[in-house]
C-alpha cells in the first residue's frame, strides 16, 4: 500500500506579506548572493560592509527541505534533514532558475537531486515536497527570506530593501524578473541587481595595484557553474565586455566525478550501503568526497572514511578509501582546460590576447584548487592573478554598492552574444 505524502503544515512564505509602497525607501539596504551551494547576506555596519554570519559560518546552505511534522526548513536545518532523507530536500535552486524544465544544460542537477522534479506553471522546474509543489521562484524566496531574517536579527531592525547579485545575463533573459518576484514573495523591494563580475571588479578596485582604469578577466568557478567575464572598470564604473558561462563545468560536476572514482576504488565485495533501510548512506559518502576535494587544495593525500556506510560480505562496515591530489587533478584537468578555453573565446571576441588584460580576478570555491591557479598562470603569462576570498567577496562588494541608493548603479549589463 502506497503511503500518503506528508502534509505540509508550516511554510514561512505563508506568513509573509508582499512589500508595501510605504516601505520602498525605509530602513537599510542589504545585499544577498544566492549561490548554488550557499547563500550569503551582507550589510553596512558603520561605514564598512560585513558578511552576516550563520551559525558561525559566513553563508547558509541553499537548501530547502521538508522536516518532521510537515515543517518546511531552510539553511542548516534543511541540510541536516537532507542528510537524513535526501528525497525530501532540494538544493541547487539557482540552477533550477536558470533554464526551462527539461533543459539539458542543467541535466547534471536533475541527475543528482533525489526529490521529485516536475514542470511548473511558469515553465521552470518545480519540486514536490510532501503534498505541496513549490515553484522555483518559491524555493528561491524561501532562501531569500531566511537571509532577510538573519539580517534583521543582526541589524535589529526591519529590512525591506535588497540588492541581488546575478550572473551576467542578456536583456531578454528572465532571471532578473524571476529573482525580483522571489524577493517580493520574501517581503522585499529590489533596489537593483548587480552582475557578479561587476561586483568582483568594483570590489577589487583599490585593493589590487594597477592603472586607474583597467581590464580584467574575472574567473568565477563555483558549485553551480563556471563563469568567465572580461570587464573594463574604474573606481565607480564597470562595463562587461564579454562573458561565457557553462553549468556543465561546475563544482558539483567535479564532486560527482570524485564520488564515481571513490566508488570504483572499493575492493571487490564492498559496496555502499544505500538501500531502502539506509537511504542516506550514499549522501554521506558524497559529502565526505566533497570535503576530501576541499582538503586536497592544501594536502597531497587524504583518507575518505565514512562509518557504517558500506557493506562488506553482507555485513555493515565503514567506507574507507584513500584519495590523492594527483587523482583529483586528473579528474579536474578537462574542466580546467575547458574553462580556460572559454577565456580564450571571450578574448577572441574582442580581438584580444591573454597578455592584453591587466589582471585576473578569481573567485568561487573551486578557484582555490592549485591546478586551476597553475594553469591560469601558464595561460595568462606575466599577468598578475589575484585569488580573492571566494565566499564573501561578491556580496560584500554588492553591499557597498547598494549602500547609497542616490548614486546611479554602475553598468552591469552583459553584452549581446
Amino acid at each position: 500500500m502506497t503511503q500518503a505524502p506528508t502534509h505540509v503544515t508550516d511554510c514561512a512564505l505563508d506568513r509573509v506579506r508582499p512589500p508595501e509602497a510605504s516601505t520602498r525607501a525605509a530602513g537599510p539596504v542589504i545585499a544577498i548572493d544566492l549561490g548554488t551551494t550557499n547563500c550569503r547576506v551582507a550589510a553596512i555596519q558603520g561605514y564598512n560592509p560585513v558578511c552576516i554570519p550563520s551559525e558561525r559560518m559566513e553563508g547558509s546552505p541553499s537548501v530547502v527541505a521538508l522536516g518532521p511534522g510537515g515543517r518546511i526548513l531552510t539553511g542548516h536545518a534543511a541540510r541536516g534533514q537532507q542528510a537524513a532523507n535526501p528525497a525530501l530536500a532540494v538544493w541547487g535552486i539557482k540552477g533550477l532558475l536558470s533554464a526551462p524544465y527539461g533543459d539539458r544544460k542543467v541535466k547534471w542537477l536533475y541527475d543528482q537531486l533525489r526529490c521529485k522534479v516536475v514542470r511548473g506553471d511558469d515553465g521552470l522546474p518545480a519540486v514536490v515536497l510532501g503534498d505541496r509543489t513549490f515553484a522555483a521562484r518559491e524555493l528561491a524566496a524561501l532562501i531569500l527570506l531566511e537571509a532577510r531574517e538573519r539580517a534583521q536579527n543582526f541589524l535589529r531592525q526591519p529590512v525591506y530593501r535588497v540588492v541581488l547579485t546575478l550572473p551576467p545575463v542578456r536583456k531578454e533573459d528572465p532571471l532578473p524578473q524571476i529573482m525580483s518576484a522571489a524577493a517580493g514573495l520574501a517581503g522585499m523591494h529590489v533596489e537593483r541587481t548587480i552582475s557578479e563580475p561587476t561586483a568582483v571588479a568594483l570590489g577589487a578596485f583599490g585593493k589590487h595595484k594597477g592603472k586607474p582604469e583597467r581590464t580584467a578577466m574575472v574567473c568565477d568557478w563555483g558549485g553551480g557553474r563556471v563563469q568567465v567575464s572580461l570587464v573594463r572598470y574604474a573606481a565607480r564604473q564597470c562595463q562587461v565586455l564579454g562573458s561565457e558561462g557553462n553549468v556543465a563545468l561546475c563544482g558539483a560536476e567535479l564532486d560527482k566525478r570524485v564520488l564515481d572514482l571513490l566508488l570504483r576504488k572499493l575492493p571487490t565485495g564492498v559496496r555502499v550501503a544505500g538501500d531502502a533501510n539506509n537511504p542516506a548512506a550514499l549522501y554521506r559518502v558524497a559529502s565526505a568526497a566533497e570535503y576530501a576535494k576541499i582538503l586536497l587544495s592544501t594536502q597531497t593525500e587524504t583518507r575518505v572514511r565514512v562509518p557504517f556506510a558500506a557493506t562488506v560480505n553482507n555485513q555493515v562496515g565503514d567506507f574507507d578509501v584513500m584519495l590523492s591530489r594527483q587523482e583529483l587533478e586528473g579528474l579536474a584537468k578537462p574542466l580546467v582546460d575547458a574553462a580556460l578555453k572559454m577565456c580564450e573565446q571571450v578574448l577572441s571576441q574582442k580581438t584580444m590576447f591573454p597578455g592584453d588584460v591587466d589582471e585576473v580576478l578569481m573567485v568561487g570555491e573551486q578557484c582555490r584548487m592549485p591546478l586551476f591557479q597553475q594553469r591560469a598562470k601558464e595561460f595568462f603569462v606575466g599577468v598578475p592573478i589575484y585569488v580573492d576570498e571566494p565566499g564573501p567577496s561578491v556580496v560584500l562588494s554588492a553591499a557597498r554598492l547598494g549602500s547609497s541608493t542616490s548614486t546611479p548603479p554602475p553598468s552591469s549589463t552583459a553584452p549581446r552574444r
